[in-house]
């Protein structure tokens, strides 16, 4: 069958209720196993794992962090969403940030399963899991799934992730609502397992007031210089208009943001979104804060972020300390 003739037929009978579609569901809709077949030969099809298909221009369209997320989404529907899904796999399914986690998908098995080695692209685990750390979730498109709970999830994070992540994914967490207390308590249950010391090193530093994993990053590069630590997100009224600063220290009057471009991608509106920005900064200016900002691509310098950093930090010290003199002399 020629392209264009396979391409109209996948257009008109692609389950559209399916985000990744196994060859079952595939024929179901009435793509027999011949058009599927020709769909790979034309490549209009990828086949992610045996058996479970996703449109290949969808495919190239995606993120690499997208990407990532439709390989677990095919996991699943392979497997019919029988297996319990742990750590970073986890976390993509209760749509945390995973900032440069590794795309291996994650699965737990009790030690006398017959799933001891998987994949190549899939990590084994045998861990004994009590009923309340397992829930039940519905991935649109995809099916019912087993997955740790949010807790549960951080804190296997945070017992092997590199710090930085592990950091990322907690904070994430806490965003979206998992109380800290129920942290501290599953993270008492479980002491004395392995990693649980590194993980408590986790749990100390993170914050609910984090947006975005790169406001993490830049909080634990904060976190490492010598001064007095910021506030995040507090509200400050200018001229009548809001402004909400990542990282604010009052009373030197200093803010340190990051730029996310992401915030303003995407948006019918982004033009009107910077001309706000802009217009709220000239007003903190003009009422004496001084700004730092700090993107993407500074992240991976965390050394020269710290000095930048330290450098405001003790220029807005030294300039706080001389209009302090000068009302002292003037009054």
């Amino acid at each position: 069958m020629n392209e264009p003739a396979v391409r109209r037929i996948f257009g008109q009978l692609w389950p559209a209720d399916r985000y990744v579609a196994t060859a079952a569901q595939l024929a179901a809709a009435g793509l027999s196993a011949r058009c599927v077949a020709d769909a790979l030969r034309h490549g209009l099809l990828l086949r992610l794992r045996r058996g479970v298909y996703f449109p290949m221009h969808q495919w190239r369209a995606s993120t690499p962090w997208d990407q990532a997320k439709i390989r677990l989404s095919a996991h699943i529907a392979g497997t019919g969403g029988n297996l319990v899904y742990t750590h970073f796999s986890a976390a993509r399914l209760h749509g945390l940030d995973v900032w440069n986690a590794p795309d291996q998908i994650h699965v737990n098995a009790p030690y006398n399963s017959s799933l001891q080695k998987g994949a190549p692209d899939v990590t084994v685990h045998h861990m004994d899991l009590d009923p309340r750390d397992v829930m039940q979730m519905h991935i649109q498109g995809v099916g019912t799934v087993l997955v740790t709970s949010l807790a549960r999830t951080v804190l296997d994070c945070a017992r092997t992730a590199r710090f930085d992540l592990a950091a990322v994914i907690g904070d994430s967490a806490l965003h979206k609502g998992l109380a800290p207390g129920a942290l501290q308590a599953m993270a008492a249950e479980l002491a004395g397992r392995r990693g649980m010391k590194r993980a408590q090193k986790v749990l100390a530093v993170l914050n609910a007031l984090a947006e975005s994993a790169g406001e993490t990053r830049t909080r634990l590069i904060v976190l490492d210089l010598p001064i007095e630590q910021p506030e995040l997100q507090i509200r400050l009224l200018i001229d009548g208009r809001e402004y909400r600063p990542d990282f604010a220290w009052r009373v030197i009057k200093l803010i340190l943001e990051f730029d996310g471009d992401v915030k303003y991608f995407g948006s019918a509106s982004a033009d009107e979104a910077l001309v706000r920005e802009r217009e709220r900064e000239n007003a903190l200016i003009e009422d004496g804060w001084r700004i730092i900002r700090i993107k993407w691509k500074h992240l991976e310098q965390p050394e020269v972020v710290k000095v930048r950093i330290l450098a405001a930090y003790q220029n807005a010290v030294l300039l706080h300390s001389a209009i302090r003199a000068a009302a002292a002399t003037a009054g």
